[in-house]
C-alpha cells in the first residue's frame, strides 16, 4: 500500500508535477510543507515577498528545528493512513521532516521518492514558469542553501527510489506509474 510518499529534490526537478500525476493514480492527498511558511507569513502580517518567506523559513527552522515545516502535518498523515488515503508530501528537504512523518504509518508504508534533473534543465523550467519565476543566479543560491544548510542532497541520496526527470512528460509519467506499482 502507498501510505506516505515524501517527494524530495532540488527546485525545478519536478516534485509538484510528480505529485499532480500521482494523486489521480492513487486517490491520494497532497500535503505542501511550504504552506507552513505561507501561513506564518500571513499570521505575521507580512506581504509575502520572497524575502519575507525566506526570513520566516529561517526563523521557523531556527526556533523549531529542521522538522518545523512537517510538524503541523504529523497527525494529518496518521489520520489519512487510518482512512486508507495515500499521502504525498511536497517537498521533503530535510531528513528530519521525513523522520518526523514516516513513523505515522506502519513500517514499509513510508517511501522517499527523489526527483532529479540537471541544473540547466531545472533553471530553464523555473525561468519560464508563469508564477514566481527564478533566474539561474537565484536557483544557484537556493541550491546552495538547501544543500549546505538543510542537507537536501543527503535526503536525495537516501531515497529508496529515484526518477531522473529530463525526458518527455510521458517518460516521466511512466516512471511515476512504475514507482506506484513498486509500492504496493
Amino acid at each position: 500500500m502507498v501510505g506516505l510518499v515524501g517527494v524530495t529534490g532540488l527546485a525545478g526537478s519536478g516534485k509538484t508535477t510528480a505529485i499532480e500525476e500521482l494523486l489521480p493514480l492513487t486517490s491520494g492527498r497532497r500535503l505542501y510543507l511550504g504552506q507552513t511558511v505561507i501561513d506564518e507569513v500571513c499570521a505575521r502580517g507580512l506581504s509575502g515577498t520572497r524575502d519575507d518567506e525566506r526570513s520566516v523559513r529561517i526563523d521557523l527552522r531556527r526556533k523549531k528545528g529542521l522538522a518545523a515545516f512537517a510538524m503541523p502535518y504529523a497527525e494529518v498523515v496518521a489520520e489519512c493512513f487510518r482512512n486508507q488515503i495515500p499521502v504525498f508530501v511536497d517537498a521533503i528537504l530535510t531528513q528530519e521532516e521525513f523522520s518526523l512523518l514516516a513513523p505515522r504509518v506502519p513500517n514499509g508504508c513510508a517511501h522517499l521518492l527523489a526527483i532529479e534533473a540537471s541544473f540547466d534543465i531545472r533553471s530553464a523550467r523555473l525561468a519560464s514558469r508563469p508564477k514566481r519565476p527564478i533566474n539561474a543566479g537565484e536557483l544557484r543560491e537556493r541550491d546552495n542553501y538547501e544543500v549546505k544548510e538543510l542537507g537536501t542532497d543527503a535526503v536525495i541520496a537516501a531515497a529508496e527510489y529515484t526518477i531522473r526527470n529530463e525526458g518527455t512528460r510521458d517518460e516521466f509519467y511512466r516512471q511515476l506509474a512504475a514507482f506506484v506499482n513498486s509500492c504496493g
